[in-house]
């Protein structure tokens, strides 16, 4: 075990810096992909949206560290640079082909069809191939053809996250997603925003660095490593803090049978009610009509006219009120409370959602809210 240290000390101080930049790569996304195989198997049994990007992001830290291992190993930047660069577009191109799989689930058809995302796939796919075409059998086109991949990468790559904004902005306008499945969906799209965002302007700045010198390369690598922890941190966050998709056939079925219930009198599921208010369990996370009505003995239907008629709003705009009446009650008598802590304590998923919604209903965000009315 001596040795092998010792071996390892001796092979560290023979590396120049890029090829440290690479081994460090090498070792945290291959660590990153076998701790997020381990975690959350329960959490996410019936969550096919968190389990598909699951296992995309492990596909993504595993490809990197492959490939990387690969240009470290037989040193390709020094003395296979074209095949060094044709490794690296492509690694670009398979990143993003799974991530972007990710969010396709989010995307209405008429921002991407089925025959659009094949279109996207076939040209990326050809791109690869005239890549290493260019590479192996370096004709007088090799620049030419590495030069227009880039370019057609840079027009997919904007094109796609032009959709994901959309779908997002579409997503965020629809029926307020507070206590419904909707929830889930918004803050699985705020994770993939966030995280596209920020591999895209690596993507980007590599294109830009693709020609430099291998020390600039290399405070790339390093910075990439940042990323990489970003991303798993973040969706390792995602699992653990918010509750999966609920499964919508035993919605279904539990509904049929609530459905068959006898309903209460007016009065007594108002009693119900406002006991259910005065406990403050509308802060409890993921709360929905067809759990509320379980708890109160009644059905959905009955449940959601009651609603309507004695509040003058959805089952999800009343529930987002009190929330945020609950929010404004904290952000007074807990002035150091942080925001985010406020949005956890009184249900929302997420710090966006809360913020998205405290706005659209006060017309200023939580920060300024407390400010003004601390100072008054």
């Amino acid at each position: 075990m001596y040795y092998v240290f010792l071996l390892f000390l001796l092979v560290e101080m023979t590396l120049s810096l890029y090829e440290y930049s690479q081994l460090s790569i090498v070792v945290e996304t291959m660590a990153l992909a076998v701790c997020l195989m381990h975690i959350g198997k329960a959490k996410i049994k019936h969550s096919g949206w968190i389990k598909f990007t699951k296992w995309s992001i492990v596909a993504v830290l595993m490809l990197v560290g492959i490939i990387t291992f690969l240009q470290f190993a037989f040193n390709m930047n020094e003395y296979h640079y074209k095949l060094d660069l044709a490794l690296n577009i492509t690694m670009l191109y398979l990143v993003t082909i799974l991530l972007g799989g990710s969010f396709v689930q989010l995307t209405a058809v008429k921002h991407l069809t089925p025959m659009r995302q094949v279109m996207t796939l076939a040209v990326f796919l050809m791109c690869v191939v005239l890549v290493w075409i260019a590479a192996i059998f370096d004709t007088s086109l090799t620049t030419l053809l590495i030069v227009g991949s880039l370019a057609v990468y840079f027009f997919e790559l904007v094109r796609i996250l032009t959709v994901l904004f959309v779908s997002y902005r579409d997503l965020v306008r629809r029926e307020h997603v507070a206590g419904s499945n909707l929830e889930a969906t918004f803050t699985y799209a705020h994770l993939l925003v966030r995280c596209s965002v920020l591999l895209s302007l690596f993507a980007l700045l590599y294109i830009v660095m693709v020609m430099l010198s291998p020390q600039v390369k290399a405070i790339y690598n390093f910075s990439m490593l940042l990323v990489w922890a970003y991303l798993f941190v973040s969706f390792v966050n995602l699992m653990i803090n918010y509750n999966p998709i609920v499964d919508l056939k035993t919605n279904e079925t539990t509904d049929s049978q609530i459905n068959k219930m006898e309903s209460l009198s007016v009065a007594e599921l108002r009693i119900r009610i406002e006991e259910w208010v005065q406990n403050q369990s509308y802060c409890e996370h993921g709360t929905t009509m067809l759990q509320l009505s379980q708890q109160l003995g009644t059905n959905r239907t009955y449940l959601s006219r009651y609603i309507n008629s004695h509040y003058g709003c959805s089952f999800n705009e009343w529930l987002n009120r009190l929330r945020i009446d609950e929010a404004k009650r904290r952000l007074v008598s807990s002035p150091t409370l942080s925001i985010e802590a406020v949005a956890q304590q009184v249900g929302y998923a997420n710090k966006s959602h809360f913020m998205h919604s405290f706005k659209s209903l006060e017309g200023m965000t939580p920060g300024q809210w407390r400010q003004q009315h601390i100072a008054g």
